[in-house]
């Protein structure tokens, strides 16, 4: 009977290890505290893009400590539709904010317009923030961060 219920056991583990991998349909959302997104690594993308998967995700990206190395968990990112001023306070303009996870990783599969270019900001769960200073038009942060840029991160 104990040997059954291994079985059983291990039967139904094996079954929501291979749900969880290749079910990929339906809205994902990265939350403060989650860690839903533990696997992901280097460029979220590579696997979670549009037409490769469905509900590809539209942004995606990992936050790190000021060590570039260290993940920052629980922090958040905005979009906006305009760029800094002088001072470089952004517009009111939130286009969209994406929490970021227990483990420093943001996504979603929500329907964001990158077209126009966004302006991006992190801010971490200790309220420290960091805007980038060009417009983007691709929400695959990894693919250039971490990359050919430094890692997305705040002090």
């Amino acid at each position: 009977m104990k040997r059954i219920l291994k079985i059983v056991i291990f039967f139904a583990f094996a079954s929501i290890a291979i749900y969880s991998c290749s079910h990929v349909s339906g809205t994902y959302v990265s939350s403060n505290g989650s860690m839903a997104g533990s696997s992901m690594k280097d460029n979220c993308m590579d696997c979670h893009q549009k037409g490769a998967t469905q509900g590809g995700f539209t942004v995606a990206g990992t936050l790190f400590q000021s060590d570039s190395i260290t993940r920052y968990p629980n922090g958040y990112v905005e979009l906006y539709s305009q760029p800094p001023d002088s001072l470089g306070k952004l517009g009111d303009t939130v286009v969209a904010k994406i929490e970021v996870d227990g483990i420093g990783n943001f996504y979603t599969t929500h329907s964001i317009d990158l077209s126009q270019g966004v302006y991006p900001r992190v801010t971490s769960s200790q309220g420290y923030r960091r805007s980038m200073e060009g417009v983007v038009t691709n929400g695959s942060c990894n693919s250039c961060h971490g990359v050919s840029t430094a890692n997305i991160h705040v002090y």
